[in-house]
C-alpha cells in the first residue's frame, strides 16, 4: 500500500519535472531573477565575497523553490490534465507531494550546481566539514519549504499562471527584505528583528552566517528548528486550503467547458446563417 503511494508520487514528480522545467515562469523566476537581483545587489558595493555568497545561496534556493510549483495547478487546469488525474485513484495528498518532492529536486540541483560553482571560483572556507553539510541540509530544508510556500499560493482556483506569479510575488519579496540577507540581523533595529522572524529566509541565511564565518545571530540548532517547524505549518495549511478551494477549481473549468460549447454552437449556427 505504502509502495503503492510512494510510486505514484514518484511517478508525478518525474512528470512535473519532465513538463514544468522549461517553462518561462520557472526559468525567469527560477534562474535568471535571483543572478541578476545579486549582481545589481553587489556591484559597486563594499560587500565581501561571504556577504555575496550567502545571498547567492539563500536567493537562489529561495526563488527556485517558488518557481515550479506555483505553475502546475494552473497549468494543469487550463489543460484539463488536473481532471484526469483526480478521476485516477490518487489522492490529493499524493498530488500535492508529487508537485513539492519535483519543485525540491530541482531546487536542490540548481542550487547545489551554484553552490559548487562559486565555492570553487572564490575560494570560499567553511569553519569545518560538519558545516558543509550543515549548509546543503538548511539549502534542502529552505527547497521543501519554498515548493510548499509556491504550492500554497497555487491554491487560488485560477487557470492563469500569471493570477498564481503575481500572488506569489507579493509574498516572497517582502519575505526577502524582511531577512538578513541585505543587512546582517545584528544591525537591524528591534521592530525590524521581530518582523524577520515572519520570513524563513532569515533563518536559512543566518545558518549559512555559521556555516561560512560563524557572524550567526541564533543558534544553527534553532535556525533548523524553525525552517523544519515553517515546513510543517506551510505543509498543514497548504493541504486544508488545496482541500477546500479544489472543487471550485474543477468548477472553473467545467465553466470554462460550457463556454467553448457555447461558441461552438454560436460558430455552427453563424455558418449555416
Amino acid at each position: 500500500m505504502i509502495n503503492d503511494s510512494l510510486n505514484r508520487i514518484w511517478i508525478l514528480s518525474k512528470k512535473n519535472i519532465s513538463l514544468y522545467i522549461n517553462k518561462g515562469p520557472v526559468l525567469i523566476f527560477g534562474l535568471l531573477f535571483p543572478f541578476f537581483m545579486t549582481l545589481s545587489w553587489a556591484i559597486g558595493r563594499a560587500i565581501t565575497i561571504n556577504h555575496v555568497f550567502i545571498g547567492i545561496v539563500s536567493m537562489t534556493s529561495f526563488f527556485t523553490a517558488t518557481a515550479i510549483s506555483p505553475v502546475v495547478l494552473p497549468i494543469e487546469t487550463r489543460e484539463k490534465s488536473l481532471e484526469r488525474i483526480l478521476v485516477s485513484p490518487i489522492s490529493l495528498s499524493e498530488i500535492l507531494l508529487g508537485i513539492v518532492i519535483a519543485s525540491t529536486l530541482y531546487t536542490l540541483i540548481i542550487t547545489s550546481v551554484i553552490t559548487i560553482i562559486f565555492i570553487l571560483l572564490f575560494s570560499i572556507v567553511f569553519n569545518s566539514i560538519a558545516t558543509i553539510f550543515l549548509m546543503f541540509l538548511g539549502v534542502g530544508l529552505m527547497s521543501i519549504l519554498g515548493s510548499l510556500l509556491g504550492l500554497l499560493s497555487a491554491a487560488y482556483p485560477t487557470d492563469k499562471t500569471s493570477d498564481v506569479m503575481l500572488i506569489m510575488n507579493l509574498i516572497k519579496f517582502p519575505l526577502l527584505f524582511m531577512s538578513g540577507i541585505f543587512i546582517p540581523l545584528h544591525s537591524l533595529p528591534p521592530y525590524l528583528l521581530f518582523l524577520s522572524f515572519f520570513s524563513p529566509i532569515t533563518f536559512l541565511t543566518d545558518l549559512l552566517r555559521f556555516c561560512v564565518d560563524g557572524s550567526n545571530f541564533f543558534t544553527y540548532q534553532f535556525d533548523v528548528v524553525l525552517l523544519t517547524t515553517w515546513i510543517g505549518v506551510l505543509f498543514i495549511v497548504g493541504y486544508l486550503i488545496h482541500k477546500r478551494t479544489m472543487p471550485k477549481r474543477l468548477a472553473e473549468t467545467g465553466k470554462t467547458k460550457k463556454k467553448m460549447k457555447m461558441m461552438k454552437k454560436n460558430i455552427k449556427a453563424s455558418r449555416v446563417l
